[in-house]
């Protein structure tokens, strides 16, 4: 009895078993019992950058006519499909992909002339940020990238798709495969907001952060379902053209680095399901890959995966022949009614999400002049500016057509930023030096920035920010700082003097950006100094010793930046002009007026060569100026120990110039290999203690060349330079940020 009832429950189990699978056995089923032509579904694989060839799949696809029913795609399959689906053809992809620069779009960076002030010292000064919890403990983000420039190329894209569209009813019917991070459970994804569907189906744990969409948080489909033609089926379709761009299992010989055990980890995920969607295909184009990871996201890959995805499928051009005749199919006409408008015009801003900003404060950094026609790319530069205040996870609009223009609605999500960060130097001039920097920003609060710096060296010193900036006014903010600083004075060339100064200073200040890249501010400061002071009279350097000294100013500035990086700009101008009125209330109520100016410009010559134009200077209107305020020159600009401390290529720093100076610098890079960078530089310096004229001034010329070296912890300087004033060769090298 015992075998006969194992013998009937095995039976009944493989019976049971074979009614499950009999729909999904051996080829794609024919839909016989419907009327007309059978559906063909084209399913894509996921595969990180390896998913370019998809796009040279449909090229041939198209060119042999192959009508395209419906589309179903995980991560990068998702996301080429996700785009297809809207109308556009493979040539408008093509052309899409090789146009982006994919080093910034995978990367959550705007433009260095879209960030805060504030956010670009924190650039140009730290080497690595780690995000502080409310507990006040160091943590690691959900993911490296949040995505903030993927899904604002998806919104352009997308942007006359309802925000709550019905998949089904695309041009071409589309879904995305997803997993659902808090059960793990696969979601097919067929409503919604297209952008926020097909960014969750390719968002990879660890790399990008969790993507919530219809109410779930969403990582990238290719843990449950990279292959997904069994979606396709349940779709009703009835033949399955199938891209694998898979990577094949690897042997103990190719699992020797991160990445071959983490592509083989990604294939084991849908292992259990990969026969049964493979056997669902009618055709099964395997495009050669190799030599390609997830992450060759660059052009030159781009290129080359799109033409093996041409070849994989010429190959199987006699098999598509086939099906055409057999099935009797023609090319479908889609309709290219979503596909991106080259303008639109927008009659009203709208916010939603999560956020503590007030409207007034949105619209006057979106800087949108409505209503008025704009494109996808004037709406990203204008969510930049916003994003480059910081304080954002992110941020993507959608378009809502109202009849005689559109509504655009901005997905605000704000978050409370508590950053520790760090940076490091070493110098020819101050030695080995950290820097210490915890930054707060909550724009809620009236001081929506908090920022606290710490330097560590033996010229220790500390720089306290905070800043409001709400609703429509101008940005508000309080500056303190205190610093030791121990520095040589130089005269003629020869060292003449060993200096120690603590300075510390107090300032209330405003400023306002308008025009882009403009900065208009002015402020009131209240400083002291105590220790060794020079001052230069006609031709002598002259001390004064142990100085106790406060200074009260008031000061103005306007500046400009549109430099596309602050070390290694490919082009752009860096300008910044203030006149201060100065005066020393205990000793003297004479007002000392000051002009300061600074100006770097980079002049793209060819792509590997810039010309270097960079004018500096300093006029003293008064003769009796307060000596603290000498103008400093000499040394490279990483070694500058004050605002008006000039750079000058050929003298060491420190040196001190006359009431009047200006410098102007002239110069030839060249990128001569990857990161490595060689400049000629030649420097003249006019100064005198007269009004600008002619007259009673003396010439100063130098020069130099300097190597660079782009590296991950911060740019490596070394300048061997010669001035006519001293005779000598200076040396001067510095390896890290610069503060």
């Amino acid at each position: 009895m015992l075998k006969k009832f194992i013998q009937v429950s095995i039976l009944s189990i493989l019976g049971f078993c074979l009614f499950l699978t009999y729909p999904f056995t051996g080829h794609a089923q024919e839909n016989t019992e419907k009327t007309g032509r059978p559906k063909v579904a084209l399913v894509f694989s996921g595969g990180g950058a390896k998913g370019f060839a998809h796009i040279g799949v449909l090229k041939v696809l198209e060119e042999e006519g192959i009508p395209i029913d419906m589309i179903v795609g995980t991560s990068m399959g998702g996301l080429v499909g996700g785009i297809y689906s809207l109308g556009y053809n493979s040539s408008e992809l093509e052309t899409l992909v090789k146009s982006l620069n994919w080093e910034t779009v995978l990367n959550d960076d705007v433009q260095r002339a879209f960030l805060s002030k504030n956010d670009q010292l924190l650039k140009q000064r730290y080497i690595f940020s780690l995000p502080i919890t409310k507990d006040k403990r160091l943590s690691l983000p959900q993911g490296l990238i949040k995505g903030q420039n993927v899904i604002n190329i998806f919104c352009g894209l997308a942007g006359n798709v309802p925000s709550d569209a019905d998949f089904s009813k695309l041009p071409i019917p589309f879904a995305c495969v997803a997993t659902d991070l808090e059960t793990g459970d696969e979601v097919i994804i067929k409503d919604g907001f297209l952008p926020t569907a097909m960014f969750s189906s390719m968002a990879i744990p660890l790399a990008f952060q969790p993507v919530s969409h219809n109410g779930r948080l969403l990582v990238d489909g290719g843990i449950v379902n990279n292959f997904p033609t069994d979606v396709a089926k349940k779709m009703g379709a009835d033949i399955i053209i199938g891209v694998d761009i898979r990577g094949d299992f690897r042997d103990q010989m190719n699992l020797k680095s991160i990445n071959g055990v983490l592509s083989q980890l990604v294939n084991f995920f849908d292992k259990s399901k990969d026969s049964i969607n493979k056997s669902l295909c009618n055709i099964i184009i395997k495009p050669d890959v190799s030599g390609y990871s997830v992450s060759s996201f660059n052009n030159q890959a781009v290129d080359t995966l799109i033409l093996r995805g041409e070849k994989a499928t010429r190959n199987f051009r006699t098999e598509l022949r086939q099906l055409k005749t057999k099935y009797d199919l023609e090319p479908r006409q889609i309709s290219r009614a979503l596909v991106q408008t080259k303008r639109w015009h927008i009659n009203k801003l709208t916010f939603t999400g999560n956020f503590h900003l007030e409207q007034e404060f949105l619209q006057k950094t979106l800087n949108m002049e409505i209503p008025g026609d704009y494109s996808s790319s004037e709406i990203k530069t204008a969510i930049d500016k916003l994003y480059g205040l910081g304080g954002f996870d992110r941020i993507f609009y959608n378009l809502i057509d109202t009849g005689n223009g559109e509504t655009l609605n901005f997905n605000i999500s704000t978050q409370e930023v508590f950053t520790q960060n760090v940076g490091f130097k070493a110098n020819t001039t101050d030695a080995a030096a950290i820097m210490v920097n915890t930054t707060r920003k909550n724009y809620k609060n009236v001081f929506g920035l908090l920022s606290a710096s710490v330097e560590l060296s033996v010229n220790p010193g500390i720089i306290l920010v905070a800043e409001s900036n709400r609703k429509n006014v101008p940005t508000l903010g309080i500056n303190l700082k205190g610093k030791y600083q121990n520095y040589n004075v130089f005269d003629k060339g020869k060292k003449a003097f060993e200096a120690n100064i603590l300075y510390s200073s107090g300032a209330f200040y405003v400023y306002q950006p308008f025009m882009k890249q403009f900065h208009l501010g002015l402020g009131f400061q209240e400083e002291y100094y105590h220790g060794d002071i020079f001052s230069k009279n006609n031709t002598s350097l002259t001390i004064s010793n142990q100085i106790d000294q406060f200074l009260t100013s008031a000061y103005s500035y306007l500046s400009f930046d549109n430099m596309d990086d602050y070390y290694f700009p490919t082009r752009g101008s860096d300008s910044y002009a203030e006149f201060s009125m100065i005066t020393d209330w205990k000793n003297s109520n004479k007002l000392s007026p000051i002009l300061l100016y600074k100006t770097r410009n980079v002049i793209p010559l060819s792509p590997k060569t810039a010309l270097l134009i960079d004018l500096y200077g300093r006029s003293l209107f008064n003769s009796d100026y307060p000596p603290t305020k000498t103008t400093m020159i000499g040394g490279e600009p990483y070694s500058q120990y004050f605002n008006y401390h000039l750079p000058f290529v050929g003298l060491s720093a420190v040196s001190f110039a006359d009431r009047y100076v200006n410098i102007g610098l002239i110069g030839l890079r060249f990128n001569f290999a990857n990161s490595q960078y060689l400049s000629i530089l030649f420097n003249a310096m006019v100064q005198g203690n007269e009004s600008l004229g002619l007259t009673n001034v003396s010439t100063t010329y130098g020069g130099g060349l300097k190597y660079a070296l782009k590296t991950f912890l911060g740019p490596l300087d070394v300048t061997l330079g010669y001035s006519g004033s001293t005779r000598k060769p200076s040396f001067s090298a510095n390896f890290g940020y610069w503060f």
